[in-house]
């Protein structure tokens, strides 16, 4: 396979039991496919995961090859797939044509991910913003919202006082147990909206990498995207910056449990 030199034994074993199991995705009457995909090329992704671009014909596809420490990380792998099932009608998120615990297929999205600079036109702001509206309009029956509290101690716990001193420690915990305690309506937040995550062509604007998608605070997509004092909710500063400084924390701890 071209690049296997370059991935590890599990994600090349995964990623050819995925090929293999080709038969078994579900993709639509028009794309059926005759041959097996082939492994084009690896792709640029995050620092959880690995992806593949694969082809068979004019077909293209996206595999995933999870992160072996998903728990660690705080990704729900049942919740990313109830996610994105419930969001396969709004055509905000690429169809998905196969899904495990540890890998995901999905629909290769052609387009330009958007940059920070790119967010700043007035129409792609309008696009994205009309997206993330019609995500948030998605029920989620049976789902639990985000305890960001919680979430930051799942991190924390696996940090020593090295890495983060115990009155940092408190600081977060304290500053997420006051967005918790603070009054909104959870709504599916996708956690991870950065402009990279982000693809824009003639159709519109495409959203992926949904791992750490949960019930959420129905500004911090928002606020992750435009601003800590962006909010379309009409929130008012007493929680923005709680929660904006709450976003920051996840993020870099984030950072600091994969090192």
């Amino acid at each position: 396979m071209p690049g296997e030199k370059t991935i590890s034994n599990r994600t090349r074993k995964l990623l050819q039991q995925t090929l293999s199991d080709w038969q078994q995705w579900s993709i639509d009457v028009e794309q059926t496919l005759t041959e097996p995909p082939e492994l084009i090329r690896a792709l640029l992704g995050g620092r959880s995961n690995e992806t593949f671009l694969v082809a068979s014909g004019g077909f293209k596809a996206v595999v995933r090859v999870n992160s072996p420490i998903s728990e660690a990380l705080g990704i729900d792998r049942q919740r990313e797939a109830q996610i994105l099932n419930l969001l396969a009608p709004s055509g905000v998120s690429p169809n998905i044509f196969y899904i495990t615990d540890e890998v995901l297929v999905s629909e290769y999205i052609e387009g330009q991910q958007l940059t920070h600079q790119s967010l700043k036109n007035t129409a792609t702001m309008e696009a994205v913003s009309v997206a993330l509206r019609a995500i948030q309009a998605v029920t989620m029956p049976g789902g639990v919202p985000r305890n960001y509290q919680q979430y930051c101690r799942n991190y924390l716990d696996q940090l020593g006082d090295d890495c983060v001193s115990p009155l940092v420690k408190q600081e977060i915990e304290t500053i997420a147990s006051a967005v918790d305690n603070s009054d909104w309506q959870p709504v599916i937040c996708h956690h991870d909206m950065v402009p990279q995550n982000i693809i824009e062509n003639a159709r519109g604007v495409t959203i992926i990498d949904w791992e750490y998608a949960a019930l959420g605070h129905p500004d911090l997509d928002f606020m992750r995207l435009f601003g800590a004092d962006f909010s379309a909710t009409g929130g008012q500063e007493n929680i923005l910056q709680p929660l904006f400084k709450v976003q920051q924390a996840m993020d870099k701890l984030w950072l600091a449990v994969q090192l």
